[in-house]
């Protein structure tokens, strides 16, 4: 089960950490980050409205298209107690542009299919914006705010880290929340 308390106090760690970024960021300041890579994480979630803590994992990855276009793509798969799980796939496109020296501004518009394990599936789009950037010389962070339109509307913040074990790889945690609970994964991301 998450723990609100733990899951909190990362976020806030990340967030803090993203307010200093400017006046914290080192070598990479100048570096832009990637939009070609993909990741694996083991995610953990707890669905107030379901009373429902489930965890599985979700795989997912972004393709630089042309300047500053990108394709976006995800598969999450949960299962826990109390007959709760779904599946969800996403599929969109996203634009950036800079923000400041090591930052960038995005926003992404996808399409969301959620197949519960129980239950109709549904449909619908995730609009989202955000903000990405190096907070330290080895360590990249994100901010986001996304409105999901499947089953009941919802909006959730998102944030999270990414620390480069070396050029190509990086050890990843996110956090998301919403009025409909909250999420915390770990896992590991390759550029290409």
């Amino acid at each position: 089960m998450v723990k609100p308390i733990k899951a909190l106090a990362l976020s806030t760690a990340a967030l803090m950490g993203l307010s200093a970024a400017g006046a914290l960021a080192q070598s990479n300041n100048n570096a832009s980050v990637s939009y070609t890579y993909g990741g694996l994480e083991y995610v953990e979630q707890n669905l107030d409205d379901y009373d429902c803590n489930q965890d599985g994992l979700s795989t997912y990855g972004s393709y630089a298209i042309d300047g500053p276009w990108f394709a976006i793509g995800s598969l999450t798969d949960v299962s826990g107690d109390k007959g709760c799980g779904s599946t969800t796939l996403q599929l969109g496109a996203g634009y950036h542009t800079l923000l400041t020296r090591g930052w960038d501004l995005y926003g992404t518009l996808s399409v969301e299919r959620t197949d519960p394990d129980h239950g109709d599936s549904d449909t619908g789009l995730v609009a989202a914006v955000g903000a990405r950037g190096w907070m330290f010389q080895q360590l990249e962070g994100k901010a986001e705010i996304a409105h999901h339109t499947v089953f009941d509307d919802t909006t959730e913040i998102n944030l999270g880290a990414n620390y480069w074990l070396s050029q190509a790889v990086a050890a990843t945690l996110d956090t998301s929340f919403s009025d409909e609970g909250e999420s915390i994964a770990l896992g590991a991301r390759m550029n290409f």
